[in-house]
Formats: C-alpha cells, structure tokens, sequence
C-alpha cells in the first residue's frame, strides 16, 4: 500500500513539473506570403483571448482577405483583427485575393424611347438596377430579359443582383395590364383612414384591386404602427407596418398586418370583411381552379423570375392585380422579406394546424398556394365585400 501510495505521489509531482514547464508566453508571427510590409511579431498569453494585428501587408494586384496557418490557404483561418486564444506559437499567412473586375450591364429600350447609362457593378458585390426610365406609348414596362422577345433570363425593375460578366438587358413592354371589371354599384370604396380602393368583379364576389392600406379599424380607433424587430416578434395583440418601415411601400403595396388585426373583425371597411378559407376557394374555382388561380390573379409586372429564370409574372385576366409585396416574418426575427418574389394574404379562418389559413402567390409558379402562418407573421390584406 505504501508503494503504490508512493507511485501516485511521483507520478503527481510528474505531471505539476510538466504542467510548470508549459510554455505561457507564446507568439503570433506574421507572413506577407507574397505581399510586402512588416509586422511586429505578437504576444500572447496562454488561453487568453486576445485580436490579432490588424494587417499591414499589401499586394499590388490584390487585395486581403484574411489569414490561414497554411501559406495557400488550407488550414485554419482568421479574420482580420479576430479575437483568438492560442495554446502555441502560430505562423499566419496572409491570404490575396485577386482585385475584382469591373462590369456593366447595358441597358436596351427594345421598342421603347430614351436612354439609359450602363451600370457599373464590382464582381461580386451585390448591387440594385438602376430604374427604368424608358417609356413606350400606349404600353407598361414589365421588367428586363436578357433576349428581346422576353424568352430569355427575366428581371424586374430594380431587382438586386451580382454580376460575373457584361450583361445585356431588353426592356419588356406589354399593352394590356390584364382584365376583370369594377364592382356593379361599386366601383370604388373608402377605408376608415381616407384610402380609396378599386374594386374588381370576378364570379359573384367583389373584391378589393388592391391590398388594404388603412392605419384604423372601419371604427375609428387606430391600428399600432411597430418598426421594431424584437417588439413586432414579441407582441400578442394588434399591429402593422410597411415594408422595410418604408410608406413610399403602401401606395403599390399595401400595407402588412399581424394575425391580430384580423381577429378584431373591424379591420375592412364597413360592409367589407377579410375572406374565410372557403371564399379564397370560391375564387380559385371561379379562375379554374388551385392550379391556375395563382397565374390569373398576379400582375403582368414587376414579379423576379422564378428559379429557373422564367418570367414569374401572370396574366391578371381576373383583374386582381396581385403585386409581389413580400411579408414579415413572425418568431424571433421580424424582419421583412421575399419583395418581388412573393405575396401572402391572410384569411379569416383558424387553421388546424397553427396561426390561419393563408393564400400564397410566388414568382415563376401558376397556382394559388394555401398554407398556415401565426399571428405573429405580417402578411397582407385583401377586403372582399359582404
């Protein structure tokens, strides 16, 4: 007993005179690894965090994009001035990346009449088209192609995008903005805010042209205007907003309301509701059905391709005129997204699953789409009359 007591206390005193022979003041060393310029070697102390150097190397040609403990990059990698604990001394190496190139898109008003600059863009770098400004009598711009007959790559106005070469782009043009008729009786209606609304016939509902807009209930009382992410994900009662909290969104748009709004059953005008499931149905079926509903209703503008680069606009020969106004997104983000690409409307009936029952329309895609969102979602509103 007294041996192997002995053993532990040896082996002890091993492992404390190896733990004190650990090296603590350890350095990062830097290498220009093709680039030139100096920088001091760096102190670091064991396990405690600390930002590298911000790098003072250059290369003509190039420009930094960061470091790596392998000279061509395939180890493991640091940002510029990362805070970083090291239990070794370490070599970095700069890594260069090639300077971007430069290039344009050119603009083309195939049939229209103006001019347009071409565009620079930086390889790479997201950018937003610069708006049209090209006109053609008698005719409305529906976005750009890269073939003039429209049967190429679609874009719409303003679409962000990267580019990795020149790209030609063709003005589309269409003379009819799609079909349907006002409301016998009603051609138009006023919200509780002042908006007024065009109304649109299709079967034996008449609905709202466009999407609801008003800041109050059809009683007067004002609706919350939230712009702040974490409040909007956190409410539980009534609110709206714009897209990107921006107004100039409305006038197109519309605006977008959580659930909430929808269950005080005020949110309509006067003699107007939010449509159940059942009358979203009524009017797929009065368009053909689920399949092509979703293509009869979208606008013949301003919807991005779809995934493939097909045009992702509609016919609108129901007169819905549906425009891609994106939603917020509900749990734990509240931020805004998918403009251009998609729109969601609310309906009045509770799901079976969570939230409501909603409608969907998406670029490239025909049918009218119908799922579930919560509440807390801010989607947007089309008023059907009583």
């Amino acid at each position: 007993m007294k041996k192997i007591n002995l053993i532990i206390t040896l082996l002890a005193i091993c492992m404390l005179m190896i733990t004190g022979c650990k090296k603590n003041n350890l350095t990062v060393t830097y290498d220009a690894n093709g680039g030139v310029g100096t920088m001091p070697t760096q102190n670091f102390e064991r396990d405690e965090p600390q930002a590298l150097l911000p790098n003072a190397f250059v290369c003509e040609g190039y420009w930094f994009k960061g470091w790596n403990t392998a000279p061509d990059g395939s180890a493991q990698k640091y940002a510029n001035q990362q805070i970083i604990s090291i239990q070794k001394d370490m070599t970095l190496f700069a890594q260069w990346r090639t300077i971007a190139n430069t290039y344009y898109v050119l603009f083309y008003a195939n049939g229209g009449t103006g001019t347009m600059e071409n565009q620079a863009f930086i390889e790479d770098e997201r950018q937003e088209l610069t708006p049209n400004t090209f006109i053609r009598s008698g005719y409305i711009f529906t976005g750009w192609n890269t073939k003039t007959d429209g049967s190429g790559y679609q874009y719409r106005d303003k679409e962000w995008i990267y580019l990795e070469a020149n790209l030609a782009l063709y003005a589309q043009w269409t003379n009819s903005t799609g079909g349907g008729t006002p409301c016998p009786g009603t051609p138009t209606v006023k919200d509780a805010a002042g908006n007024t609304y065009n109304t649109v016939q299709i079967g034996s509902q008449c609905w709202l042209k466009e999407n609801l807009r008003t800041t109050k209930y059809n009683n007067g009382e004002v609706i919350p205007i939230i712009t702040n992410n974490e409040q909007w994900y956190s409410l539980e009662s009534a609110a709206m907003c714009y897209y990107n909290n921006d107004i100039g969104n409305a006038a197109s748009y519309g605006a977008l309301y959580n659930g909430y709004t929808v269950d005080s059953e005020k949110l309509c005008p006067v003699g107007w509701h939010v449509p159940s499931e059942e009358e979203w149905g009524t009017l797929a079926n009065n368009l053909d059905g689920y399949d092509i509903a979703g293509y009869k209703m979208k606008t013949v503008y301003d919807w991005a391709s779809g995934w493939g680069g097909e045009n992702g606009n509609g016919s609108n020969e129901s007169g819905f005129s549906a425009l891609p106004a994106g939603y917020r997104v509900g749990p734990v983000v509240g931020y805004f997204t998918e403009m251009g690409y998609e729109t969601l409307f609310w309906s009045s009936s509770d799901s079976y699953y969570w939230g409501k029952t909603t409608v969907r329309l998406k670029a490239g895609r025909k049918e009218l789409l119908t799922t579930s969102y919560d509440n807390v979602y801010g989607l947007s509103v089309r008023c059907i009359k009583n």
